[in-house]
């Protein structure tokens, strides 16, 4: 490998660089993400993200200037360039110029694949405010002035939620309810009877 690395020209060398650089940030950002360790951490965001529904998901999200954004980059341009100059013979204005472009893109598409996932992501999250008017069951039972957890039926959809009786009195498990209004992400109920009179 050394004798290859020193038979090269500087110019090869330099894209060869390049490429081992952006191949090994693809390698770090896969193994941190397999020992679980959220994006945010090494890419300056926030580990957690709010996806609008009162909860709380692991932040992945695609940065340019990211290890993501970098490594891809570096990659794509040192690969691109160096088969452009080693093996096709361009010149070195060439091979920079299809180095760039060529990193430029592939940092475009991982973000747009990105986008895509996170439209995903939300698309399967539950909008809680349209809990007002659902129907559920006490899982946890709600102590007087106290809360509990009910499981809701949201547009054909199950979403437990932490819930307050609307008057401060005590519900018991598998009681059913209806859910009153929806205060941050916590869900105000009444007994389903009493609502349905």
């Amino acid at each position: 490998m050394e004798n290859w690395f020193a038979s090269i020209s500087a110019i090869d060398r330099f894209f060869a660089a390049c490429a081992i650089v952006g191949l090994l940030g693809v390698l770090l950002r896969l193994f941190t993400q397999i020992l679980g360790l959220a994006g945010g951490e090494l890419d300056g965001g926030d580990a957690d993200a709010d996806v609008g529904d009162g909860s709380h998901h692991p932040g992945d999200g695609f940065k340019i200037i990211s290890i993501h954004g970098l490594a891809a980059f570096f990659l794509m341009f040192g690969l691109v360039g160096f088969a452009a100059h080693s093996e096709n013979n361009a010149p070195i204005s060439i091979a920079l110029l299809l180095g760039v472009a060529a990193g430029a893109a592939s940092v475009w598409i991982i973000s747009k694949l990105f986008m895509m996932a996170h439209k995903l992501q939300s698309i399967g999250n539950l909008d809680v405010s349209k809990a007002a008017g659902c129907m559920g069951t006490v899982y946890l039972k709600i102590p007087k002035g106290g809360s509990g957890r009910v499981v809701v039926n949201i547009s054909g959809r199950q979403r437990e939620m932490d819930a307050v009786q609307l008057n401060g009195d005590e519900i018991d498990s598998g009681v059913s309810i209806v859910v009153v209004k929806i205060e941050g992400s916590t869900a105000v109920v009444d007994l389903a009877q009493v609502a349905q009179d």
